[in-house]
């Protein structure tokens, strides 16, 4: 027998419970059925007259160390907050035998701090339904607000991590990133859906993705898109997700697919993050359609700054180990939208891609490169920094500019050695980069009012960090593939 203690602000509740005197000795079923049904029943006492207390103080349940077995989810109701003692005495919370539901949901202006959800999977396989955290709204119009989960823990569940439909302000966070982590996902580490103003910040997610699927996400923002819809029903039923700060966070291990992902999002800033060993390290897309027939829906006012993929110093760091297996094949990914029927894009605006560092992209074709941008209008890429390192090696493209790309600034961006036949510095690979809104005019014309100018190629890294530009070239030609060089790009804007 054992006393355990759940403190509501001023009010101490002594229960007795039952466990098994070994963890992981050989389990009575009977004995953790009981066990699982009591210490549901007594978490969900304990909050209820949480929800209950006029007195903030009293709002807040405290549950001891030690592993608690659930036979249902742990609902925290609105006003309430559920927490451990500290992040040296962290509750671990367990659903019994059952992977359809999530270990805790969560009501608006809520709060979990320095708890543990173990979902007990191998995350051998996708389930959907077998999630840490999750926070849904009843529509766009009733979201689910004022959510912080801090300190916490969230590891071995085979569908998502943390994940959110209808919400509005959510903040994710650690103290630092050895304290807020996500690990060991199946699909999806973090993701919102019409997930507006979310904070994400001093996380890491890692060991994300089932081998052999085609999806999964540390990070992604989206919306869920009915073809079937028309778009003004769409925007309304299921709004894009608008408004988050992705920041200073660990990105880690994803063989699958994308590291921080937004499908269609606005008005996100994703800063000073870390991503190592992660098939695309960002991806800012449009939605795409069933049936190979293009996308829809571009994202807007991105901003993708100080960021760093695949540097060295933080492999040493964190202690990683490089792998064939999480090889980096796209580096930052940046596509406006574009239907396979039509000549013109929907384009993404907005975007700013500025002062990261990525390192060692082993893209497998011409069309992909360290940055790669298509469908954009305005784009600002500044002060980049593509393989620098000698450590690992970028294929094919430092920057490239696949199609679709109208009056954008390329500036004081500063790019090693590219391998592989047919490379490029920086590259126009697609038709249709010209200045005009309507492609109808000039679809070989390239550049109109898209500046270049300051960029370099061949720079190095001096052992303090610093750049080296001995031996550095200004980038004076871009090879287009429609038979035109565009020469004299250093402080020139291009005209008619």
């Amino acid at each position: 027998m054992m006393r355990t203690k759940i403190i509501i602000g001023a009010l101490l509740v002594l229960l007795t419970m039952m466990f098994s005197s070994s963890v992981n000795g050989a389990v009575n079923v009977s004995l953790d059925a009981k066990k699982a049904t009591m210490n549901s029943q007594m978490i969900e006492t304990a909050l209820q007259k949480a929800k209950s207390s006029k007195s903030a103080s009293e709002k807040i349940v405290t549950l001891p160390k030690g592993v608690f077995l659930l036979a249902k989810t742990v609902v925290v109701p609105a006003g309430v907050t559920l927490r451990g003692a500290n992040v040296n005495a962290m509750p671990i919370l367990r659903i019994q035998q059952n992977e359809e539901i999530p270990v805790i949901k969560m009501g608006s202006d809520t709060k979990l701090e320095n708890v543990v959800l173990d979902g007990q999977s191998t995350v051998g396989y996708v389930n959907q339904k077998h999630n840490g955290v999750e926070m849904v709204g009843a529509s766009a119009n009733q979201r689910v607000r004022n959510v912080q989960i801090v300190n916490s823990q969230v590891r071995n569940f085979g569908g998502n991590g943390i994940y959110m439909k209808y919400t509005d302000r959510v903040s994710i966070s650690g103290t630092t990133t050895s304290q807020m982590v996500v690990s060991k996902i199946g699909y999806a580490g973090i993701i919102g859906y019409s997930a507006n103003n979310t904070k994400i910040q001093r996380v890491t997610v890692r060991d994300i993705g089932v081998a052999g699927q085609k999806l999964a996400y540390n990070i992604a923002l989206s919306e869920y898109f009915n073809s079937k819809l028309t778009s003004q029903m769409q925007a309304k039923m299921n709004p894009r997700s608008d408004g988050a700060l992705i920041e200073s966070s660990n990105i880690l291990n994803n063989a699958v697919w994308e590291g921080i992902d937004t499908h269609h999002g606005k008005n996100i800033v994703v800063r000073n993050n870390v991503i190592l060993n992660v098939r695309n390290a960002i991806a800012i897309v449009s939605i795409t359609l069933k049936g190979d027939m293009g996308t829809v829906s571009p994202p807007q006012n991105i901003v993708i700054q100080n960021n760093r993929i695949n540097k060295e110093a933080d492999y040493v760091r964190l202690k990683l180990t490089k792998s064939e297996r999480y090889k980096t094949v796209r580096g930052i990914v940046v596509a406006g939208a574009k239907l396979k029927k039509s000549r013109d894009a929907v384009y993404a605006t907005g975007i700013q891609i500025l002062n990261n560092q990525v390192e060692n992209v082993q893209t497998l074709g011409v069309y992909s490169g360290g940055i790669t941008i298509l469908n954009s209008f305005g784009a600002v890429i500044f002060g980049n920094k593509v393989q620098l390192e000698t450590s690992g090696r970028t294929n094919y493209n430092g920057i490239a500019l696949i199609i679709n790309n109208k009056r954008f600034l390329i500036r004081g961006n500063y790019i090693g050695k590219i391998t592989m036949p047919t490379t490029g510095v920086i590259v126009f690979r697609g038709s249709q980069n010209n200045g005009e809104w309507n492609n109808a005019k000039w679809s070989r014309v390239t550049g109109y009012r898209s500046t270049l100018m300051k960029n370099y190629r061949d720079v190095k890294l001096l052992p303090n960090g610093s750049l080296n530009l001995k031996g550095a070239k200004l980038i004076t030609q871009i090879a287009d593939p429609n038979g035109v060089v565009v020469r004299n790009t250093n402080k020139y804007v291009f005209q008619k």
